[in-house]
């Protein structure tokens, strides 16, 4: 032990002599291991946050939603008397699908929403009283809308968290009437705002897929902000703005489609992928075999994303490992040369009684100290540049002890390895030829 210990002091002394050759060794070992810990760190908050999308969805969800159709299709669709997606689609899913618990029509219409000469981004959303309790809506202030509020047709609204903060301010949103095209509304409720939650899961996976799956507190990453929605009853919108606006660029009849989707619930995960080809199979019989609508199930796309995730963040561990190589070649590279420079003192260690093995420690301990020093190095920095990407580009990132245990034992199992061959060329210097090097 004590042999060790020498051969420590003295490996230390000798990195102490040359500080900066020494740093600049440890960089490749540093960048290395910050790197695994940062790549790591993304790729953990990536898997936690289709976790939390999952959730946000609901695993038991199907979304139904309207596609556009060239002219050819639409006008072989309306001779089989097909009326696009529509509310009866909806109910009828419902009666001839045990598995379904529960359906619930809507439209997103891009209409301009007005107070006060204020005229934020956002979304008209018609709804029934089943989308709340579908997509997890809940009131912060106020109420949800009520059955009467869609039988009676009655003008009021209920607004997202974000809507309501950038159109009234700070006033109270409650009792104010806002302007929805022709339409005046009257706010009788504000969301609550859902983190994490998207209403495109297709897009949420794409992107999630192409930043690794990293994700912000404001992680989701959204087709649509639903913090900007303006609920108003369905019946009311489809009488007063009959759905999307006309587009002189579009082909499709813009009154074809009567809702824009169906959410369904479904009764368990297990039921989502007999759900989906059920609910295909019913639509294209009512549509009169026309493909005019798709079916989303945000758990398998979620899990989809998972796999790609999983498949990204490995390719990107193992891209970060090389840096760790790279540091690795570094370390034997500088010890080599540092074995030359320093051939007659090995000499005369061998001639006043030092062993090989002596020499072999005391150059394996300068190569084990640049590297546990490059390491812990590495640890600060990787676990610094994973808070900083989170904080500036929103994304979520999770460092976990095994990320850190497994960046550092590499890097010491790296500088240990290529810190071998140097040490044992020392080691196996002629003591009369090492006496003699000038």
């Amino acid at each position: 032990m004590f042999w060790y210990f020498e051969g420590l002091i003295i490996g230390l002394a000798g990195l102490a002599t040359h500080k900066t050759r020494s740093f600049l060794t440890m960089l490749g070992i540093i960048v290395g291991v910050a790197a695994v810990i940062a790549m790591m760190a993304i790729g953990n908050g990536a898997k936690e946050e289709t976790r939390r999308q999952i959730e946000a969805y609901g695993a038991t969800t199907l979304f139904v939603r309207a596609t556009k159709i060239p002219q050819e299709k639409l006008r072989r669709a309306k001779q089989a008397l097909s009326v696009g997606l529509s509310v009866a689609d909806g109910e009828f899913l419902g009666q001839a699908l045990s598995i379904v618990t529960g359906v619930a029509p809507a439209s997103v219409m891009q209409e301009k929403i007005y107070y006060r000469g204020r005229e934020p981004k956002g979304q008209v959303v018609g709804a029934d009283t089943s989308y709340f309790s579908l997509t997890g809506q809940t009131i912060a202030r106020g109420r949800m809308l009520h059955q009467c509020d869609l039988d009676e047709l009655r003008p009021v609204c209920v607004a997202g968290p974000d809507l309501a903060r950038e159109l009234f301010l700070q006033e109270d949103a409650l009792g104010k009437t806002v302007r929805v095209g022709r339409l005046r509304l009257t706010v009788v409720g504000v969301a609550r705002r859902r983190p994490g939650f998207s209403e495109d899961p297709r897009q949420s996976a794409a992107k999630a897929s192409a930043s690794g799956g990293a994700a912000a507190s404001t992680v989701a990453i959204k087709s649509r902000e639903v913090g900007r929605d303006l609920y108003a009853p369905l019946p009311l919108l489809l009488q007063s703005i009959q759905g999307i606006r006309n587009n002189e660029n579009s082909d499709v009849d813009p009154t074809y489609h009567r809702v824009k989707e169906l959410i369904v619930r479904v009764r368990s995960p297990q039921a989502v992928a007999v759900a989906k080809e059920a609910v295909t199979k019913i639509l294209l019989r009512r549509h009169g075999g026309t493909d005019d609508f798709e079916v989303v199930a945000p758990l398998e796309i979620l899990e989809q994303s998972r796999k790609a995730q999983e498949i990204f963040n490995l390719v990107m561990a193992l891209i970060a490992g090389l840096s760790l190589v790279v540091g690795g070649i570094g370390i034997m590279n500088i010890m080599l040369a540092t074995v030359t420079e320093r051939t007659r003192e090995i000499g005369i260690r061998r001639a006043v009684g030092a062993s090989q093995s002596d020499i072999l420690i005391q150059f394996l301990m300068e190569a084990t100290v640049i590297s546990v020093s490059g390491g812990l190095l590495g640890i600060v920095l990787g676990i610094v540049i994973a808070r900083t990407v989170g904080i500036i580009l929103g994304w979520s990132t999770i460092t976990t002890f095994f990320s850190i245990l497994l960046a550092f034992g590499v890097s010491v199992l790296v500088g240990v390895a290529f810190g071998l061959f140097p040490a044992r060329v020392a080691a196996r210097l002629d003591p009369i030829t090492a006496l003699r090097y000038d």
